[in-house]
């Protein structure tokens, strides 16, 4: 039997937790079957996995109940997911786009999930509801995303077209890619790259062309965990954003955010490249501040705002 991948297990336990729950008492040899899950796993998932699914502050009535009784299962939701969910927009906006993230992981085209988010969506539409809200990830090219996907299932090096955005160029690599995912709004491979020799974290949208090769690598036993950001690929710098520069701490990651008296906020960002930091500073123009960084000096801004004054001249 092929292994049970941790992906294959997400699906399935997505799929059996509302079905046992309708179903009020099932055996667990017929879940396993209905589902094609491994009866062993089944039970160890039902138990170390689901019952401990739940919200701050994890009482028993934030918690999803699982009780197995003579190879019985019965699953019970928490009392917490009984009552109107109650969100602002802005938490509405980003339950919308995890769940749609989740979604194009799952691959579930008729389930409750893409119920729950078609009604979502509805409910967040223009005016009287009637337009669906949609939410998009990064931009990607489809051909190039396909390639990913394909290489990801086939475990098949792929050539790629990759724009460095820390120094501004295109760079040639060959990838060996595991992992297909998103975060924080944007597509994603993580891939072991054989240009740098050394795992890698790729954003979809900066690819510029993906071509298949026929040459197969070993995936690792182990999914790839590799942040989308390496520490030793950083350096942190600290900001004093004004009010109304403070979108900055929400948009990009940050160490840690402080707030003070007059409203401005200090905020430690981990930055990959001098070039996007003087993008930020000239973007930001007298609503920022830079605070502490290893690369800035009073003529950074300045010697970036000349180079572009040369380009249009």
């Amino acid at each position: 039997m092929s292994r049970f991948t941790s992906r294959e297990r997400l699906n399935r336990l997505l799929a059996v937790i509302p079905w046992v729950v309708a179903q009020d008492g099932v055996a667990l040899d017929d879940v396993a079957h209905r589902f094609g899950y491994p009866r062993d796993r089944l039970e160890a998932d039902l138990l170390e996995v689901v019952q401990y699914v739940g919200v701050y502050p994890f009482t028993p009535d934030t918690l999803i109940e699982v009780e197995i009784v003579d190879d019985m299962v019965w699953i019970r939701y928490a009392d917490w997911f009984t009552r109107p969910l109650r969100v602002d927009p802005a938490q509405a906006v980003a339950l919308l786009a995890a769940g749609q993230s989740m979604l194009s992981i799952t691959g579930d085209d008729d389930g409750p999930l893409l119920r729950g988010l078609t009604k979502l969506g509805a409910a967040m539409g223009a005016g009287d509801g009637t337009v669906p809200l949609q939410v998009r990830l990064g931009e990607g090219a489809e051909e190039v995303m396909a390639v990913l996907r394909q290489a990801v299932d086939e475990h098949r090096m792929v050539d790629i077209d990759h724009y460095v955005y820390s120094r501004d160029e295109w760079v040639q690599r060959r990838i060996e890619p595991s992992r297909f995912f998103a975060d924080e709004g944007q597509w994603y491979v993580a891939a072991f790259c054989r240009r740098a020799e050394d795992q890698r974290v790729f954003r979809v949208d900066r690819i510029g062309s993906a071509t298949l090769t026929d040459i197969s690598f070993t995936p690792p036993d182990t999914p790839d965990a590799t942040p989308v950001f390496s520490a030793d690929d950083t350096t942190e710098v600290r900001l004093l954003l004004r009010p109304e520069a403070a979108w900055v701490a929400d948009q990009y990651p940050n160490n840690g955010v402080t707030t003070r008296p007059d409203g401005s906020i200090e905020v430690a960002m981990p930055v990959t490249g001098r070039s996007w930091l003087e993008r930020l500073l000239l973007r930001l123009g007298p609503s920022v501040e830079v605070l502490d960084s290893g690369w800035f000096d009073d003529r950074l801004t300045a010697d970036a705002a000349r180079r572009i004054l040369a380009r249009y001249r």
